[in-house]
């Protein structure tokens, strides 16, 4: 291949500093009315430093080993005294990047980046030399659903949609399973761009500039609006979506029966949908007024009798909630005798106390042996022994019979008197990873839970605030707080408090929780 040679130094190229022509080459580089056209040049070395920098707008690139000379010329110009002082090159010379059969020439892919025309045009001018080898690139500009960033993403027009969400995905870290790309012409959300699509940008409509808009599914964070003192309820809906079992059942396509459950499956297929900030529990709260009509008006209540309203109707519509239902097996002893007299008792929740007395830290499990202590019926509760045919103040024992597949624990932060209601603020140890209840169980089976929610409440009585802190099982596995309208993620070191007053726990795998 024959390449042209130098041209004779002109007055004005003779003039022309080396400083000036990299001025020049770098205003022109950076110029925003540049067309979508560019040349392909070896790339055995670098035009200029820091290419990633936003303000080469991701279009202007390397060229060839020629371009070394040209650089060492312009940074050592010849006669400037330095040691690497170096003459004025000769002519552009592509000829290392091309191929050809005697017809055309192609381009080996992956040895050559890109100048835009007027730097081409300039150069070629200053030089001479060549081929020249265009390629016609778009630059899309991408905005970020949940920033005001700005990304240039450079493709070939050619460029299948399949091509831009790997090359987006690439530059955002953002996983190709989560991405969605919609055309943002005007700033205003137009079509959904298919992932898997072979159509070319130009056949979508995707100019030069156009801009698109990068949406990253993320369901299972959105908010919900207080209604007024409704705090309590969003707390206790976020842990229940948040329930693998439940939110797995009533986000498939069911017909439910009752109106508080299809209400519910509604409210859950909002706050998983992609996309959505915050949820108006509106129609959800009107439903649980019918139902329970304790909780009419914008009152504050308390997250643990909604959760137990909740629960008890929606079991009348559904049989999913069989996931809370634990039994614990009641013993009464005669003190006389020895007599044992056994029921057994299920629940949906096990309320644990606290201590009254100013303590400044106990553990969960200290709490659960409190529960479980045995301990005398009251005289005016005597129990007739089966045995002694007498009335006898018997000694009553709970025991864990059958662990349910989620297990909820109220810490009893609020004691009520005749006179007043106090809340206990003692900070309970609770374990996130690991609880283990091997031993609380007859049979000695693997009884292991993790944590994957919590119903805080702080501050104190009438002017608390209840918030909720859930972990994305099988997303990130991230913690995030919910706090009304406003997510945000959270530090698994937080979530132990001493505002914690509902724990959420699942059961681990390989657990056998049917005891009985």
């Amino acid at each position: 291949m024959t390449i042209p040679n130098a041209p004779a130094p002109t007055a004005e190229n003779a003039s022309r500093l080396p400083a000036e022509e990299a001025r020049i080459l770098s205003e022109l580089a950076t110029n925003p009315n540049e067309t979508d056209s560019y040349f392909a040049v070896s790339k055995r070395s670098s035009l200029l430093p820091n290419l990633d920098s936003a303000s080469w707008r991701d279009s202007n690139v390397c060229v060839c080993r020629w371009y070394k000379s040209w650089q060492k010329y312009v940074d050592e110009p010849l006669g400037g005294g330095g040691a690497a002082a170096a003459p004025r090159p000769g002519p552009i010379d592509n000829s290392d990047i091309i191929e050809t059969d005697g017809r055309s020439l192609a381009v080996k892919e992956k040895n050559y980046l890109l100048v835009n025309q007027q730097v081409w045009k300039t150069l070629v001018e200053w030089y001479n030399g060549g081929p020249p080898v265009p390629r016609t690139f778009i630059i899309l500009l991408l905005s970020h659903a949940r920033d005001d960033d700005v990304t240039f993403i450079r493709l070939p027009k050619q460029a299948s949609i399949r091509e831009l969400y790997q090359k987006v995905c690439a530059r955002t870290g953002v996983s190709q399973e989560k991405a969605r790309i919609r055309d943002y012409y005007n700033m205003s959300k137009g079509q959904l761009l298919d992932p898997l699509s072979n159509k070319s940008l130009e056949e979508s409509g995707l100019l030069m500039n156009r801009d698109i808009l990068l949406e990253v599914e993320e369901r299972g964070l959105a908010g919900l609006v207080n209604l007024g003192n409704t705090c309590y309820m969003n707390s206790a809906i976020q842990c229940l979506a948040h329930t693998p079992p439940i939110h797995e059942y009533f986000l498939r396509d069911h017909t439910h029966q009752g109106e508080l459950a299809r209400a519910f499956g509604e409210l859950l297929k909002e706050l998983w949908s992609s996309g959505t900030n915050a949820v108006a529990p509106g129609v959800f709260k009107t439903k649980v007024d019918k139902a329970a009509p304790e909780f009419i008006g914008h009152y504050q209540h308390d997250s643990h009798e909604l959760l137990l309203a909740l629960l008890t109707d929606l079991h009348q519509e559904s049989d999913i909630v069989n996931v809370f239902q634990g039994q614990c097996k009641s013993s009464l002893v005669c003190p006389v005798c020895g007599e044992t007299a056994n029921t057994y008792e299920p629940f949906t929740s096990l309320s644990l106390p606290l201590p009254s007395t100013p303590t400044w830290s106990i553990s969960l499990l200290s709490c659960l042996d409190e529960y479980l202590a045995e301990e005398p019926l009251g005289p005016d509760n005597m129990w007739l022994c089966p045995e002694c045919k007498e009335q006898r103040q018997a000694n009553k024992k709970l025991d864990l019979w059958k662990l349910p597949e989620i297990l909820v624990f109220q810490l009893k932060r609020f004691k009520t008197s005749k006179y007043f209601v106090k809340k206990i603020d003692t900070f309970v140890d609770f374990p996130v990873d690991e609880l283990d209840l091997s031993k609380y169980v007859d049979k000695g089976e693997s009884c292991l839970y993790e944590l994957y929610a919590v119903s805080n409440h702080d501050g104190g009585i009438g002017l608390g605030h209840y918030t909720a802190y859930a972990k994305m099982i099988d997303d990130d596995n991230e913690w995030y707080c919910y706090d009304d309208s406003l997510v945000s993620p959270v530090h698994e070191s937080e979530i132990v408090s001493s505002a914690a007053y509902l724990l959420f726990y699942r059961k681990g795998v390989g657990s056998d929780m049917d005891l009985s």
